[in-house]
């Protein structure tokens, strides 16, 4: 081992936690030997067999910033296996480790994430070879009782002591922060994949961050802001958070061209505001055979349904998976050479789909870029498609033997995303799925962050939380909400609202509560229902998540609780503010819940509270307000408004926010007694409007567009209003002074 004798240093902030005796390492080959560079001192060249090894360091607000530079000095090839940024005991939080909360984030898309308490979480590992391929890239004999997050994570000491590690480059490492209970370790880990150091060639880690804090959440917030700013600026989701419709789950692959169409018109039969048509997986023969189009389903191929989408004045949005072959297609047939390679030389198997293995394809070679590139022009132009999702993208990540044997897997996945996203164009949206994160920033517009929603609300494996099922994917969804509108727009998946029956396994209060999690996350919204046979009642819940409001509610004890039960919307408007709230009861059985609004956040004062799914007005609070029957898997989506002293709007039932997409304005005219609600909101929808009226005021007449409209009060100082909105309408209550 080649070490450098000197004092190990310190990181520390004044109040707060320290990192003591931190060093750095690296590890490589040069020759028959295996090596291990550790430096222990910054800006000091430190020199191994074949290698020189810097440590940088770089003071930052509140923080610090780490890498290494490494070049090599010998005149054969240096192969490097992991660079550690940083590594050494963990850190004095001031309080016993096992009280401690660690945000783990998952490897890829559908990989579990939360923040983990390290004293009786819900993790588990299913320790399979299968899940270990799909969610544990940095697999290793002695993994059992070692916390590995991707890229970031907080490490939490209830009740305001947190460190945030995270890297604010992704582009050319896969990286991970590890922290050890048994021994206290700590390690922020570069994997170099066995990449060739060429003679005189150099290669710098991505840059780690370190900050420190009283609020965990914030600091995640705060670090994601960053890399946002720094890498994921040339990102091009600039334009509308889409809407649309997915075939996934309800055919499951097994639709054809007429059910594509006959959705298409329910759409426009139920005026449905949904953008894109989704085509999922199906279409094709065999993964990787993208323009060999299955003839049973589609029998005059894709062009005649891409016509039609257009011609209803919708997007056509096509599902691949780029980075595989299937062994029975057409492509490995013709091109076994594009394939990963494991030592002996065999295809890497990327994932195995409905049964078949799909090899991973080698995204450095410069005929499968080019391939890649011809693919996806060909759907632009020759389909028009403008909405891509490229789905199983980990298969480009696998580890093996590729054409370039100086390419990180990070560096692979990001070549071959680079090459569709060359060829859609900037005007085109690219959403990633089954993605390993880091390394897709700047080039997607949206990510699935969680595992597939499914029509059953546990999975079926309880112990594996990367399963299909609705509970999975939406603790995910809400664990991750703070990348969106940051790194991407988050995805949680299809929104399904249709009935209970043979497909779905939801009852309504796990159907409302998916609903109330996607509409409150504000991220892209698709449905994946077969609309022409879904009970129209069921539409209601559908158009109360649309459109996207583009802004995300906060979890706000994301580090209290492995499921986190609160979330909140701070929705304010030069007319007035208010908040929303989402209280999840993720148990099995009706509780009783609290809802304090020292715990949401609010400012001191007085507010009306609304129940939105049980439309009820719960009345005024200064304090707190409790849910005496709150039953199992439902979220109370509850409203608090500052009390006014003249009539005001309290809410409108069009959607889950409340106001939040659907009011235009809201103007109050004192000496006429006015109050003017400006109401706009694609497609056609029957909705209320609530409005507050304090004992000294009277309600004269309603109007809508100027007609009188029925209005009733539901209770003393309330007033209701029902109306049809299609596109915009006016609201104007009149209203008196009362007789003193």
């Amino acid at each position: 081992m080649d070490t450098h004798p000197v004092d190990h240093p310190t990181l520390s902030w004044p109040g707060g936690p320290a990192l003591r005796q931190v060093a750095a390492a690296v590890r490589y080959r040069f020759g028959e030997a295996l090596h291990n560079l550790t430096l222990t001192e910054p800006d000091r060249p430190v020199a191994g067999p074949g290698l020189q090894a810097v440590w940088r360091w770089e003071s930052v607000p509140n923080g610090y910033r780490l890498w290494l530079e490494l070049t090599a000095t010998g005149e054969t090839p240096v192969t490097l296996e992991t660079a550690d940024v940083l590594t050494g005991p963990a850190p004095d939080l001031g309080a016993p480790m096992l009280t401690w909360r660690v945000y783990q984030n998952g490897w890829q898309s559908w990989s579990p994430t939360f923040a983990r308490h390290l004293e009786g979480t819900i993790y588990a590992d299913p320790g399979t070879p299968e899940y270990r391929a799909a969610h544990q890239p940095h697999w290793e004999p002695d993994y059992d009782g070692l916390i590995s997050s991707e890229w970031v994570t907080v490490l939490f000491a209830p009740p305001a002591r947190a460190l945030l590690l995270g890297f604010v480059t992704a582009k050319d490492q896969l990286a991970e922060i590890r922290l050890r209970s048994e021994g206290s370790e700590l390690t922020a880990r570069c994997h170099l994949d066995s990449v060739l150091l060429s003679p005189g060639a150099s290669l710098r880690t991505e840059v780690l961050h370190l900050e420190a804090g009283p609020d965990p959440l914030r600091l995640l917030e705060t670090w994601a802001d960053l890399v946002g700013r720094d890498v994921a600026q040339d990102s091009s989701c600039t334009g509308p958070i889409p809407t649309g419709w997915c075939t996934w789950y309800y055919f499951y692959g097994e639709n054809t061209a007429d059910d594509v169409l006959e959705n298409l018109r329910a759409i426009t039969d139920y005026h449905l505001p949904l953008d894109v048509i989704l085509i999922d997986d199906g279409y094709q023969t065999a993964i990787g055979d993208w323009f060999s189009i299955n003839l049973d389903k589609f029998p005059d191929g894709m062009e005649p349904v891409a016509e039609a989408v257009r011609a209803a004045g919708r997007q056509l949005g096509i599902w691949t998976a780029p980075f595989g072959a299937a062994a029975t297609s057409e492509l490995f047939a013709a091109h076994p050479d594009w394939t990963v390679r494991d030592d002996d030389g065999n295809p890497v198997v990327g994932w195995v789909h409905w049964g078949v293995p799909c090899y991973a394809l080698d995204t450095t070679h410069p005929e499968v870029l080019a391939w890649l590139e011809e693919t996806f022009r060909r759907m632009r132009r020759e389909w028009g498609a403008t909405f891509f999702k490229i789905d199983f993208l980990f298969a480009a990540a696998r580890p093996g033997r590729r054409h370039d044997p100086t390419a990180t897997r990070a560096q692979a996945l990001r070549r071959g995303v680079e090459a569709i996203r060359a060829a859609i164009g900037d005007d085109a949206f690219l959403l990633g799925c089954g993605a390993p994160l880091g390394p897709c920033i700047g080039l997607v517009d949206g990510m699935r962050i969680g595992t597939d929603v499914d029509p059953n609300w546990h999975p079926i494996f309880r112990y594996d939380l990367s399963a299909a099922s609705t509970e999975n994917a939406l603790r995910n969804a809400i664990t991750r909400a703070p990348f969106h509108n940051r790194l991407w727009l988050n995805d949680p998946d299809c929104l399904l609202v249709r009935q209970r029956g043979p497909d779905l396994d939801l009852v309504l209060n796990e159907m409302r509560t998916l609903t109330a999690v996607i509409a409150l996350l504000g991220g892209l919204t698709l449905n994946s229902d077969n609309l022409p046979f879904i009970r129209p009642g069921r539409l209601k819940y559908l158009r109360q998540a649309l459109p996207p409001t583009g802004v995300s509610a906060r979890p706000l004890d994301l580090f209290e609780h492995e499921m986190p039960r609160r979330l909140l919307l701070s929705v304010e408007r030069d007319w007035g503010c208010w908040w929303v709230a989402g209280v999840i009861n993720w148990e099995d059985r009706t509780v009783q819940t609290t809802v304090r609004l020292a715990d949401l956040g609010l400012p001191p004062g007085r507010y009306h509270v609304f129940h939105y799914w049980r439309r009820r007005y719960l009345g005024v609070t200064d304090d707190a307000v409790v849910l005496t029957r709150h039953q199992p898997h439902e979220t109370a989506v509850l409203l608090f408004k500052p009390v006014s002293d003249r009539p005001d709007l309290l809410t409108t039932t069009f959607h889950v926010c409340q106001g939040a997409v659907e009011v235009t304005d809201c103007r109050w005219d004192e000496e006429a007694g006015l109050l003017r609600v400006g109401l706009e909101k694609a497609g056609q929808q029957f909705g209320e409007v609530w409005l507050t009226v304090p004992p000294s005021w009277e309600a004269v007449e309603v109007r809508v567009d100027g007609r009188r409209s029925p209005w009733v009060s539901p209770a003393p100082g309330l007033l209701r209003a029902g109306l049809m909105l299609e596109g915009r309408a006016e609201f104007i209550a009149t209203f008196r002074k009362r007789e003193r």
